[in-house]
């Protein structure tokens, strides 16, 4: 074959990985979130969502598939075309956790590439007016003297609640009744309603409950406390080492996708994350910006899961 003829034959061969990128989007997208209305997880998606759907020329519409420990929307996400119509709000729990806590995923982390972190925070621990506490200590005490009797809720066994409050308790020889639910969102109303006694979750899901008084943070489950709400301590302070709740939500695509919308994604969601109302939307809430690139994001994946790997061992919880 001569140089002419084997140019064109690669030119042809290349054209139809080619197209689909100069092309796209030609479609609406779908973002699956795999927490219910009402979650940081699914607040952050639509507010991105109707950024993205700005410089991308088409809708994102928001799916929610909570349930399962965030495994229905995960397994969802990862069966998709990987021809970037479909996006999949990533987290601490679908990425780090569960491939420690369950011997059998119907996913894999390696399912997905990822795209670019959109925020990371600690969470925090509160508890409902009701109890009688008013410091860790003071809870701690009670969690020693009535074994089993507060209840947290939590979105399954192996959630990030469940590992911290394991964590907590076995710190200080306390123990607390695990609740599961379907979604975040669930549990807060529950806890506000005064059917939980205690949770953890993220500051902008409980933090405006704490300033209204309808709950009590007791402390930042992180290294350093919240330039939101400073006279928060964290748990080291408190005495109690070694435990660690940063979650991160972040959007990947299914494995597969090309490069060239993988970068187009990760460009835009960039550029929705400068804005000014997205920026503040997140800051003020005590968490971080993300914005960084795939490969950044995979690494962070990485690290977390290891992290996640020594607390998930250190907690005597078995894998399912």
């Amino acid at each position: 074959m001569n140089a002419p003829t084997l140019c064109v034959t690669l030119l042809l061969a290349a054209a139809p990985l080619a197209a689909p990128a100069q092309d796209y989007p030609a479609r609406p997208l779908r973002l699956i979130v795999a927490d219910g209305p009402g979650s940081v997880g699914d607040a952050r998606a639509r507010a991105i969502a109707a950024k993205l759907a700005d410089g991308l020329g088409r809708p994102v519409v928001v799916e929610n598939k909570p349930g399962g420990n965030m495994v229905i929307a995960a397994e969802a996400a990862a069966r998709s075309a990987p021809d970037g119509y479909t996006l999949f709000m990533g987290n601490t729990l679908t990425h780090a956790i569960n491939p420690w806590m369950f011997k059998s995923l119907p996913y894999k982390p390696d399912d997905f590439t990822p795209v670019s972190l959109v925020a990371a925070g600690p969470m925090i621990l509160a508890v409902h007016p009701d109890v009688p506490v008013k410091t860790l200590d003071e809870l701690l005490q009670l969690g020693r003297s009535q074994p089993g009797k507060l209840a947290y809720g939590t979105i399954g066994y192996g959630s990030p609640g469940h590992l911290v409050m394991e964590q907590i308790g076995a710190a200080r020889g306390a123990r607390f009744h695990l609740v599961p639910y379907k979604s975040m969102g669930q549990y807060v109303q529950d806890l506000v309603g005064g059917h939980l006694q205690l949770a953890l979750n993220y500051w902008v899901a409980l933090g405006p409950h704490v300033k209204s008084g309808r709950l009590r943070a007791l402390a930042v489950v992180g290294p350093n406390r919240l330039a939101v709400a400073p006279d928060l301590p964290t748990l080291a302070e408190l005495g109690v080492k070694g435990v660690d709740s940063q979650g991160w939500q972040g959007i990947m695509v299914p494995a597969g996708t090309p490069r060239p919308i993988v970068k187009r994604l990760q460009t835009e969601l960039a550029r929705v994350l400068g804005l000014p109302e997205i920026r503040s939307g997140i800051l003020d809430t005590g968490a971080e910006l993300g914005g960084n690139t795939p490969e950044e994001f995979a690494a962070y994946i990485q690290a977390d899961r290891e992290r996640w790997r020594k607390a998930v061992a250190a907690s005597g919880i078995e894998p399912q």
